[in-house]
């Protein structure tokens, strides 16, 4: 059994270590950061443990998230990306996007080998579940990178780096609480009341996305929220499942979140 917390943990690694080789300028973890990692690894640890016998499934796991961090800057020029990104508007957008999503996809492949290194962590279904979870990374890519960045730049201009500011803030109004109530979820046996609690947080997430009349956005949750509702127990306590779109819960006991 393994927490979908901590699927969702497995989830970032690759994130986290391409965090670690970039620049994190001015600023030194906190020790509560440092606390929170610890715990978050060391939970790592015990599901690797636990599911393969012995801790060289996890050794091997933090190997090769180094790897993964180096594959990932062998693919991205992060140091141009980081100061481009910075720069993007609808004037430079016609040249970021080509010359950065081609980037982004090579670097999608670095995952094989991290989910390669997890699979001995992970009961056979939950490691069914993640290897669909992370299989949406290209889709995403090529969502958001469609027609020179058409879904961003459909946010309200010229402020969009603002209402982007904005949006991260109201979306994370909708994760926190779901996070804090998530945590013990077994996601590979998930219940009808918790399946209604993640369309509760979609349901959130395209309110909040309504701030800067990005609709479109919600289509990038969507790759992982459908992913999940065809790979858990959830595709039983719905009306039908499609490749883009998953109906509401039958008995409308959505949580509001």
């Amino acid at each position: 059994m393994a927490k979908l917390s901590l699927l969702a943990a497995l989830g970032v690694l690759a994130l986290l270590a391409v965090a670690r080789a970039m620049p994190q300028p001015g600023a030194d973890s906190s020790s509560e950061e440092s606390a929170e990692t610890r715990e978050f690894m060391e939970e790592i640890r015990s599901m690797c443990r636990n599911n393969s016998g012995s801790d060289e499934a996890y050794g091997t796991l933090m190997e090769s998230m180094q790897s993964t961090m180096m594959c990932a800057m062998t693919s991205v020029d992060l140091e141009s990306f980081m100061v481009d990104v910075d720069t993007l508007s609808n004037e430079t957008r016609s040249t970021f996007f080509p010359r950065y999503c081609p980037q982004l996809k090579r670097a999608g492949s670095c995952l094989d080998d991290l989910l390669k290194a997890a699979r001995p962590c992970l009961e056979e279904d939950d490691f069914t579940i993640v290897k669909a979870l992370t299989g949406i990374f290209p889709d995403a890519v090529d969502l958001i990178c469609k027609n020179d960045g058409e879904i961003i730049f459909k946010l309200d201009e010229p402020k969009y780096k603002e209402c982007v500011d904005k949006l991260s803030d109201n979306v994370m109004e909708c994760i926190v609480p779901f996070a804090t109530e998530s945590e013990n979820w077994d996601i590979s046996h998930l219940t009808q009341p918790q399946c209604g609690t993640l369309s509760g947080l979609r349901q959130c997430i395209e309110r909040k996305l309504n701030v800067c009349k990005a609709p479109d956005l919600i289509n990038v949750y969507d790759l992982f929220h459908n992913t999940l509702f065809r790979m858990t127990p959830c595709r039983n306590y719905v009306t039908g499942v499609s490749e883009t779109k998953v109906t509401e819960i039958d008995n409308n006991a959505i949580n509001a979140v």
